[in-house]
C-alpha cells in the first residue's frame, strides 16, 4: 500500500515542467489594514472572539437561549407577587420554590442518560414546551383568580422536571453546532446573555409586576419558552446511534466514565464543599451580616449587582483569553470567592466588598467556561450528557446541607468567624487539586484546529481517557 510520503517524489522533468510554468503577473499590493477602532464587526464574526457566529445553528440556540432568560429571570419576582396576592405567608413561597428544587435533584441523573440516549435537540424542544406550558397555567390561575399554593406547587414541580431533563441536553449539544477549537467561545457566549440579563431582570421584572401584573409577567416567560422552543425545533442536528442496552448500562458506563478520570470527580467533590460553602456564606449570611452592620438592604442590592457584573466581565475575558492548561486556570478561577467572605468578616466598606465582589464573579464565570469547556472536549460525545450530569448533581446535592451547616454554625460559633473559616475551607478545596498532576495535563484545543490539529486532540484526548484515537468521538 503506498504511503503518504511516495506521492512527494516527482520525476526531474515534472519538477522542470512546473519550475519553468509560466507565473501570473503580480498582484496588486493591497490596501493597509484599518486602524484597530476601525475593525468591522463583520471582521470580528469571521476571525476573532465573535467567530461561532458564523453558524447559523449556534446562532438559532444562542437567541433562544437569550429570549428564554429574558422570561425565566423576571419569573421569580413575579412569582413571589403572585403568591402573596393570595396567601402572605413566607412558607407557602419557600413550598413553591421547593417544588421547583426538588425534581431537580431527583432527575438530573436521568435528564444525563436521555441526553445520551436520544436526540439532544428533540429533547431541549421537549423541555422548553412543558416550562410554556406550566407557567401558561400558573399565569392563568393568577389572572383567574384560582391559584393557591397547591396548584401554583404542582406547576413549579412540572417545570423543575423539565428543567433537570434538559439541562445535561444543553451543556452537550454545543458540540454538534460549533467546531471543537470553538467550544470555549461558544461556551462564554452562551453565559453572557444570562449574565446581562441578571443584571437588568431584577428591576425590568418588578417594574413589569407594577405596571401590568404578575399574570402578564408570568405570561411573557411562557410565551419567551414558546418562542425558545420553535427556534430549537429549526436545528438542524443529527441524533445518536440507536442502542439496545438498558437505560441502567448507560448509567453504569457514564459512572464507569466519570469515576475513572481524577480531574473530572475530584474536582467535581472540591464543587461539592466550594458550592455549599459559598451559597451558605454569600446568601445565608450576606444579607445577615448587611443587615446587622451599616450597610443595610440598599447596599446588599449594589453588591449584588457588583457581583452579577463580575459574571458578565468575567464573559468577556473568556472570549478572549484561551489558556492552554485550562483546568488550572479553571482551578485557580475558583479563589476569588473568599474574597467576598474575607470583606463581609472584617466589615470592610461598601467600596471594598462590592470590588470583592466583582472579582469573585469574574472568577466564577470563567471557572464555568473553562470547565464546560474542558469537559466537552476532553470527553468522547456519547456519554457527555452523563457525565456532566453526575458533575451538576454532586455540587447541587449539598446545597441543602450547606445551608444548615453554616446557619447552625454561625448561630454557635458567629457569623465572622464562620465566614472566615468558609473561605480558609473554599481555597483549601480548590488549591488541593494543583497537587494532581491530571489536572495539569488537561490542555485546552487549539482555536482554529485543521485536520492535523484535530488529529493531535484526538491523540491526546485518547491518553487522557484511555481510549485508541479511533474510539474517541469527535463532534
Amino acid at each position: 500500500m503506498a504511503r503518504a510520503g511516495d506521492f512527494a517524489r516527482l520525476p526531474l522533468s515534472a519538477a522542470r515542467r512546473i519550475a519553468l510554468r509560466p507565473r501570473p503577473p503580480p498582484r496588486p499590493l493591497p490596501a493597509p489594514p484599518p486602524a484597530r477602532e476601525q475593525v468591522s464587526l463583520r471582521r470580528m464574526v469571521r476571525h476573532g472572539s465573535l467567530s461561532t457566529l458564523r453558524h447559523k445553528p449556534f446562532r438559532l440556540f444562542l437567541l433562544a437561549r437569550l429570549i428564554s432568560m429574558s422570561g425565566t429571570a423576571m419569573a421569580p419576582v413575579a412569582l413571589a407577587f403572585a403568591v402573596f396576592g393570595f396567601d402572605s405567608s413566607p412558607a407557602s413561597l419557600a413550598i413553591v420554590l421547593a417544588a421547583n428544587t426538588a425534581p431537580q435533584l431527583v432527575l438530573l441523573l436521568v435528564g444525563g442518560v436521555i441526553a445520551d440516549r436520544f436526540s439532544r435537540q428533540r429533547v431541549i424542544v421537549i423541555g422548553n414546551v412543558l416550562p410554556a406550558v406550566t407557567q401558561g397555567c400558573v399565569a392563568l390561575l393568577v389572572a383567574t383568580g384560582t391559584a393557591t399554593t397547591g396548584r401554583i406547587a404542582l406547576f413549579a414541580a412540572l417545570a423543575g422536571c423539565a428543567s433537570a431533563l434538559t439541562q445535561p441536553a444543553m451543556n452537550s449539544l454545543l458540540l454538534q453546532l460549533v467546531d471543537p477549537g470553538e467550544l470555549q467561545q461558544a461556551n462564554a457566549l452562551m453565559r453572557l446573555p444570562g449574565n446581562l440579563i441578571r443584571i437588568l431582570a431584577p428591576a425590568v421584572g418588578g417594574a413589569l409586576v407594577a405596571l401590568v401584573g404578575p399574570e402578564l409577567t408570568l405570561g411573557w416567560d411562557a410565551a419567551s419558552f414558546a418562542v425558545a422552543a420553535f427556534l430549537c425545533g429549526r436545528l438542524d442536528v443529527s441524533g445518536p446511534a440507536k442502542t439496545a442496552a438498558s437505560v441502567f448500562r448507560d448509567f453504569k458506563d457514564g459512572w464507569k466514565e466519570f469515576s475513572r478520570l481524577f480531574w473530572i470527580w475530584s474536582y467535581t467533590l472540591s464543587g461539592t464543599v466550594v458550592v455549599a460553602l459559598w451559597l451558605g456564606g454569600y446568601q445565608l449570611l450576606g444579607p445577615v451580616m448587611a443587615q446587622n452592620s451599616h450597610l443595610g438592604a440598599p447596599s446588599w442590592g449594589i453588591v449584588q449587582g457588583a457581583f452579577a457584573a463580575g459574571l458578565l466581565l468575567g464573559g468577556i475575558v473568556s472570549l478572549k483569553w484561551k489558556p492552554s492548561r485550562i483546568m488550572v486556570v479553571c482551578v485557580c478561577a475558583n479563589l476569588p470567592l473568599a474574597l467576598p467572605f474575607l470583606a463581609l468578616a472584617w466589615g470592610a466598606p461598601l467600596a471594598v466588598l462590592a470590588g470583592a465582589s466583582v472579582m469573585a464573579g469574574i472568577g466564577l464565570d470563567i471557572a464555568i467556561v473553562c470547565w464546560n469547556t474542558a469537559v466537552q472536549e476532553q470527553l468522547p460525545s456519547e456519554v457527555l450528557g452523563r457525565v456532566s450530569s453526575l458533575s451538576s448533581a454532586g455540587e447541587l446535592m449539598s446545597v441543602p446541607l450547606g445551608y444548615l451547616v453554616v446557619g447552625a454554625a454561625a448561630t454557635s460559633l458567629g457569623t465572622e468567624s464562620v465566614l472566615l473559616w468558609s473561605a480558609a475551607l473554599m481555597v483549601l478545596a480548590s488549591l488541593v487539586l494543583l497537587l494532581a498532576p491530571s489536572v495539569w495535563a488537561v490542555r485546552r484545543l487549539p482555536a482554529d484546529p485543521g485536520p492535523a490539529a484535530v488529529a493531535a486532540g484526538d491523540q491526546d484526548r485518547g491518553a487522557r481517557t484511555g481510549r485508541a484515537p479511533d474510539q474517541v468521538a469527535r463532534p
